[in-house]
């Protein structure tokens, strides 16, 4: 395996280095947009140097339990362990990737909690990393967070990166204090500090346009076909969504809905095509489809000779004309995303498409050349009955009698989490104790209607499992600094579902107790 368009710098002639994190292994870290945004945007100062680090594979909870070295920590470009640079940085996008950002800070040792580090920092004179994090989960709810970051950015990071790089120097070249780099940072936009607990604006960049995408992105060439998303060249076509479902943070925490200009994302596919070796063009955004030159920027990439992908497409896109693009582009695979199963249940959600609508886009992609559709369903949702769940059934198997091959209809269904300062942020019933089982006996009863039909994938298992795991994530999505003391306890007793329960029990918390908080209006933080 070789990295290409590696940026790396002599750490002799820099003002300060830079560790970017995504708190999970290489291969899924590669495969997001943002790391590669913000390894460019980064680099693009002379004088700072930035590296990735990633989550090793096969790791044991606590770092105290697993015996491997601290060097598998050390950075891509420069092997550098994670200690020795200024600032870590840490990219958080799922909730479950809590505990592997806790895993590399002790493995690294670095104290976990930022009172231990500004203790050592103020009174011992340490030097140690400044430990900062941003993206969708932090934006959502940093308070969960709030007892190990030093600083945390809320919103888009491309408009006070600048001013955050002014003031680190001035930390670095000992002409501030630590206790002045965090009183002068709470005064830029969007950062939010938490042991001075302000009160920050989430910083928003109005024109996409200004934020550059990289033209020479980072890739990776194998000898192996292992590569999912590695190799592809990445296009931010819109950030936000107009449609404001409501149990998406998106609509909510990524207002408002904008679309970089035609005449950019050419120019970049141009550049990109002249100076870089990919093969696909991967387009990003919440909703791509509803960019207003959604149907030409597909057409322009495929007539460049490149491969096209694309993320989740809302149902009401998928025209005739653009089913035909996608074809001549060799697309195999269309993801959709309608929810629920009945048209009452999605239209309350705040998704307004008809299961008439569905079924017409799906017989068209059926008798077309693309050959499989990737399903996302949700359940537990408000108000949802018995005949909800058997209107998704009912749904899929009329579906499963278009014109579809074997396995070829592959559908993932996930519980609703109720998100922080979204209308569902209160929808917590299934979530309690006496309703929890609930959710488990909706998968059973799905899967066994489904299981038998060849054309159906089921891509849930384990279902105990995928209600736990959506159990965690509530309790991180709506959780305060106590929660925050939690879950570090949850991660020293072994981060599994045992330590959970150990960790609320000495903490003598309940669960139930804190939701009917949330229930009752109770909200940590507000944007």
């Amino acid at each position: 395996m070789s990295n290409e368009n590696l940026i790396i710098k002599d750490w002799r002639s820099i003002d300060f280095s830079f560790g970017l994190i995504y708190p999970n292994v290489y291969k899924i870290g590669m495969s997001s947009y943002s790391i590669r945004l913000l390894y460019h945007l980064i680099n693009s100062y002379e004088n700072i140097a930035c590296e990735r680090i990633f989550l090793p594979a096969n790791i044991k909870f606590p770092a105290s339990s697993d015996y491997s070295t601290e060097a598998v920590l050390r950075s891509i470009e420069s092997k550098v362990l994670p200690r020795e640079f200024d600032i870590l940085g840490f990219s958080l996008h799922y909730e479950n990737d809590f505990k592997n950002i806790l895993w590399i800070l002790d493995k690294a040792s670095i104290p976990i909690r930022f009172q231990n580090r500004r203790n050592l920092i103020i009174k011992e004179n340490i030097d140690l990393p400044l430990i900062i994090g941003g993206g969708p989960v932090v934006t959502s709810n940093p308070i969960s967070l709030s007892k190990i970051f030093d600083i945390l950015f809320i919103g888009d990071a491309e408009i006070n990166l600048d001013l955050f790089f002014r003031l680190f120097r001035d930390y670095k070249s000992r002409k501030i204090s630590y206790s002045e780099l965090l009183n002068k940072s709470k005064e830029i936009e969007g950062l939010f500090i938490p042991s001075l607990d302000n009160n920050p604006r989430r910083a928003v960049l109005k024109n996409l346009d200004n934020s550059p995408i990289p033209i020479n992105q980072l890739s990776v060439k194998r000898s192996n076909n292992t590569a999912i998303f590695e190799n592809n060249f990445f296009i931010e076509t819109n950030r936000g969504c107009p449609y404001q479902c409501k149990f998406c943070i998106s609509s909510f925490h990524n207002s408002p809905f904008r679309n970089r200009s035609y005449e950019n994302i050419i120019e970049v596919i141009d550049k990109a095509v002249k100076s870089s070796q990919f093969d696909t063009i991967s387009l990003i955004g919440s909703c791509v489809s509803s960019h207003p030159n959604f149907q030409q920027i597909c057409e322009y990439i495929i007539n460049q000779g490149k491969r096209l992908t694309l993320p989740s497409l809302r149902i009401e896109h998928i025209t005739p004309e653009i089913i035909q693009i996608l074809e001549s582009g060799g697309i195999k695979t269309i993801t959709v995303a309608p929810e629920a199963g009945s048209d009452s249940l999605r239209y309350a959600i705040g998704k307004k498409i008809s299961n008439d609508k569905i079924m017409s886009v799906l017989s068209q992609i059926g008798n077309s050349q693309i050959r499989n559709v990737k399903f996302y369903f949700l359940i537990g949702l408000p108000n949802e009955s018995e005949k909800d769940i058997d209107d998704l059934i009912n749904l899929l198997k009329k579906i499963s009698k278009l014109d579809f091959d074997n396995k070829s209809l592959r559908v993932n269904i996930n519980p609703l989490i109720p998100k922080l300062n979204t209308p569902f942020e209160k929808e917590i019933k299934y979530f309690l104790k006496e309703e929890s089982n609930k959710l488990i006996q909706k998968y059973q009863k799905i899967e066994k209607e489904l299981k038998k039909i060849n054309s159906i994938k089921i891509k849930f298992m384990n279902f105990k499992t995928i209600v736990k795991n959506a159990r965690l994530q509530t309790l991180i999505s709506l959780g305060n600094q106590m929660i925050s003391d939690l879950l570090i306890k949850y991660y020293q007793n072994g981060a599994n579902f045992g330590a959970l329960r150990k960790a609320e029990k000495s903490f003598n918390f309940s669960l139930d107790d804190y939701l009917l908080q949330i229930k009752r209006c109770y909200s940590p933080w507000k944007i």
